[in-house]
Protein backbone atom coordinates (compact mmCIF):
# COMPACT_ATOMS: atom_id res chain seq x y z
CA UNK A 1 0.00 0.00 0.00
CA UNK A 2 1.76 3.09 -0.95
CA UNK A 3 1.28 6.52 1.40
CA UNK A 4 -0.94 7.89 -0.96
CA UNK A 5 -3.65 4.86 -0.27
CA UNK A 6 -2.94 5.16 3.34
CA UNK A 7 -3.54 8.65 3.37
CA UNK A 8 -7.14 8.44 1.26
CA UNK A 9 -8.33 5.26 3.25
CA UNK A 10 -7.80 7.28 6.74
CA UNK A 11 -9.76 10.50 4.84
CA UNK A 12 -12.28 8.40 3.71
CA UNK A 13 -13.10 6.47 6.92
CA UNK A 14 -13.52 9.85 8.74
CA UNK A 15 -15.93 11.39 5.68
CA UNK A 16 -17.83 7.75 5.35
CA UNK A 17 -18.39 8.02 9.11
CA UNK A 18 -19.53 11.66 9.28
CA UNK A 19 -22.14 10.98 5.81
CA UNK A 20 -23.49 8.16 7.46
CA UNK A 21 -24.40 10.14 10.88
CA UNK A 22 -25.87 12.88 8.47
CA UNK A 23 -27.51 10.45 6.26
CA UNK A 24 -29.26 9.23 9.11
CA UNK A 25 -30.22 11.79 11.13
CA UNK A 26 -32.16 12.59 7.68
CA UNK A 27 -33.90 9.13 7.81
CA UNK A 28 -34.85 9.45 11.52
CA UNK A 29 -36.58 12.56 10.64
CA UNK A 30 -38.20 11.36 8.05
CA UNK A 31 -39.54 8.31 9.72
CA UNK A 32 -40.42 10.31 13.13
CA UNK A 33 -44.16 11.34 13.02
CA UNK A 34 -43.66 13.37 16.08
CA UNK A 35 -40.85 15.32 15.78
CA UNK A 36 -40.89 19.31 15.78
CA UNK A 37 -38.60 19.85 12.24
CA UNK A 38 -35.88 22.57 12.65
CA UNK A 39 -35.79 23.89 9.09
CA UNK A 40 -32.01 25.40 10.08
CA UNK A 41 -30.89 21.72 11.57
CA UNK A 42 -31.35 20.65 8.57
CA UNK A 43 -30.30 23.06 6.23
CA UNK A 44 -26.94 23.03 8.82
CA UNK A 45 -26.79 18.69 7.94
CA UNK A 46 -27.23 19.62 4.09
CA UNK A 47 -24.16 21.96 4.37
CA UNK A 48 -22.12 19.61 6.31
CA UNK A 49 -23.49 16.90 3.54
CA UNK A 50 -22.38 18.66 0.40
CA UNK A 51 -19.08 20.06 2.35
CA UNK A 52 -18.06 16.31 2.96
CA UNK A 53 -18.64 15.16 -0.63
CA UNK A 54 -16.58 17.88 -1.66
CA UNK A 55 -13.75 17.32 0.47
CA UNK A 56 -13.73 13.90 -0.67
CA UNK A 57 -13.46 15.22 -4.18
CA UNK A 58 -11.34 17.92 -3.85
CA UNK A 59 -8.60 14.99 -2.12
CA UNK A 60 -8.27 13.82 -5.84
CA UNK A 61 -6.09 16.85 -6.13
CA UNK A 62 -3.15 15.80 -3.32
CA UNK A 63 -3.30 12.24 -5.09
CA UNK A 64 0.09 12.43 -7.07
CA UNK A 65 1.39 13.58 -3.97
CA UNK A 66 5.04 11.29 -3.68
CA UNK A 67 5.75 12.45 -0.06
CA UNK A 68 3.96 12.68 2.88
CA UNK A 69 4.40 14.11 5.95
CA UNK A 70 2.17 13.53 9.16
CA UNK A 71 1.53 17.17 9.68
CA UNK A 72 0.51 17.49 6.06
CA UNK A 73 -1.48 14.15 7.21
CA UNK A 74 -3.42 16.16 9.75
CA UNK A 75 -4.09 19.31 7.54
CA UNK A 76 -5.71 16.95 5.21
CA UNK A 77 -8.12 15.25 8.39
CA UNK A 78 -8.48 18.13 10.45
CA UNK A 79 -11.30 19.45 8.66
CA UNK A 80 -12.76 16.27 7.98
CA UNK A 81 -12.74 15.38 11.81
CA UNK A 82 -14.29 18.86 12.48
CA UNK A 83 -17.30 18.00 10.25
CA UNK A 84 -17.86 14.70 11.48
CA UNK A 85 -18.14 16.71 15.13
CA UNK A 86 -20.86 18.93 13.17
CA UNK A 87 -22.62 15.52 11.49
CA UNK A 88 -22.94 14.10 14.85
CA UNK A 89 -24.42 17.21 16.78
CA UNK A 90 -26.98 17.48 13.45
CA UNK A 91 -29.33 15.36 15.37
CA UNK A 92 -30.24 14.30 18.61
CA UNK A 93 -29.65 10.35 19.45
CA UNK A 94 -33.61 9.63 19.35
CA UNK A 95 -35.26 12.28 17.02
CA UNK A 96 -38.86 10.45 17.56
CA UNK A 97 -40.63 12.55 20.05
CA UNK A 98 -37.86 15.17 19.73
CA UNK A 99 -38.31 18.93 19.50
CA UNK A 100 -35.68 19.53 16.94
CA UNK A 101 -36.34 23.21 17.36
CA UNK A 102 -35.21 23.28 20.93
CA UNK A 103 -32.79 20.57 20.24
CA UNK A 104 -31.35 23.45 17.72
CA UNK A 105 -31.65 26.23 19.95
CA UNK A 106 -29.30 24.13 22.51
CA UNK A 107 -26.60 23.04 20.04
CA UNK A 108 -26.49 25.88 17.76
CA UNK A 109 -23.76 28.02 19.65
CA UNK A 110 -21.42 25.08 19.31
CA UNK A 111 -21.95 23.85 15.77
CA UNK A 112 -21.56 27.08 14.69
CA UNK A 113 -18.09 27.06 16.72
CA UNK A 114 -17.19 24.39 14.80
CA UNK A 115 -18.21 25.49 11.86
CA UNK A 116 -16.39 28.55 12.15
CA UNK A 117 -13.01 26.16 13.12
CA UNK A 118 -13.65 24.46 9.53
CA UNK A 119 -13.77 27.60 7.41
CA UNK A 120 -10.43 29.40 9.35
CA UNK A 121 -9.00 25.93 8.88
CA UNK A 122 -10.14 25.93 4.92
CA UNK A 123 -8.56 29.32 4.62
CA UNK A 124 -4.69 28.93 6.69
CA UNK A 125 -4.26 25.07 6.13
CA UNK A 126 -6.34 23.61 3.10
CA UNK A 127 -6.43 26.17 0.48
CA UNK A 128 -2.58 26.64 0.67
CA UNK A 129 -1.99 22.71 1.00
CA UNK A 130 -4.29 21.54 -1.65
CA UNK A 131 -4.06 24.25 -4.24
CA UNK A 132 -0.24 25.07 -3.49
CA UNK A 133 -1.10 29.01 -3.13
CA UNK A 134 -4.06 31.33 -1.34
CA UNK A 135 -6.86 32.20 -3.96
CA UNK A 136 -7.85 35.71 -2.89
CA UNK A 137 -11.54 35.37 -3.29
CA UNK A 138 -11.87 31.87 -2.09
CA UNK A 139 -9.82 32.92 1.03
CA UNK A 140 -11.72 36.47 1.76
CA UNK A 141 -15.32 33.79 1.74
CA UNK A 142 -13.88 31.36 3.92
CA UNK A 143 -12.61 34.27 6.61
CA UNK A 144 -15.78 36.12 5.90
CA UNK A 145 -18.26 32.80 6.83
CA UNK A 146 -15.78 32.00 9.92
CA UNK A 147 -16.35 35.32 11.02
CA UNK A 148 -20.50 35.09 10.33
CA UNK A 149 -20.37 32.03 12.10
CA UNK A 150 -18.77 33.27 15.18
CA UNK A 151 -21.08 36.51 15.13
CA UNK A 152 -23.90 33.18 14.65
CA UNK A 153 -22.86 31.23 17.97
CA UNK A 154 -22.68 34.54 19.72
CA UNK A 155 -26.06 36.18 18.66
CA UNK A 156 -29.47 34.45 19.21
CA UNK A 157 -31.28 36.00 16.16
CA UNK A 158 -32.89 33.15 14.52
CA UNK A 159 -33.04 35.32 11.10
CA UNK A 160 -29.45 36.16 11.31
CA UNK A 161 -28.48 32.53 12.33
CA UNK A 162 -30.54 31.33 8.88
CA UNK A 163 -28.60 34.00 6.10
CA UNK A 164 -25.40 32.77 7.83
CA UNK A 165 -26.74 29.11 7.35
CA UNK A 166 -27.86 30.07 3.90
CA UNK A 167 -24.99 31.94 3.11
CA UNK A 168 -22.53 28.83 4.27
CA UNK A 169 -25.20 26.83 1.64
CA UNK A 170 -24.44 29.08 -1.06
CA UNK A 171 -20.52 29.08 -0.46
CA UNK A 172 -19.86 25.73 -1.00
CA UNK A 173 -22.44 25.44 -3.93
CA UNK A 174 -20.27 28.06 -5.50
CA UNK A 175 -17.20 26.60 -4.39
CA UNK A 176 -18.68 23.39 -6.22
CA UNK A 177 -19.67 24.61 -9.09
CA UNK A 178 -16.25 26.58 -9.81
CA UNK A 179 -14.93 23.51 -9.75
CA UNK A 180 -16.95 22.34 -12.50
CA UNK A 181 -17.09 25.36 -14.43
CA UNK A 182 -12.65 26.20 -14.01
CA UNK A 183 -13.50 29.88 -12.43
Amino acid sequence: MSVMEFVLVAHAIIVGLAVAEILRGFADTLRAEDARISYRLLLIAGWALLLLWQLWWAVWRVGDRPEWTFPEFLILLFPVAILYMIARLCFPEKVSGSDLQAYYSRIAPKIFILVAITYASFALLMQPFIFGAIWPWVFASQVSMAILALLASRLHAPAFQLFVIIAMVAQVIWRGLSSVIGS
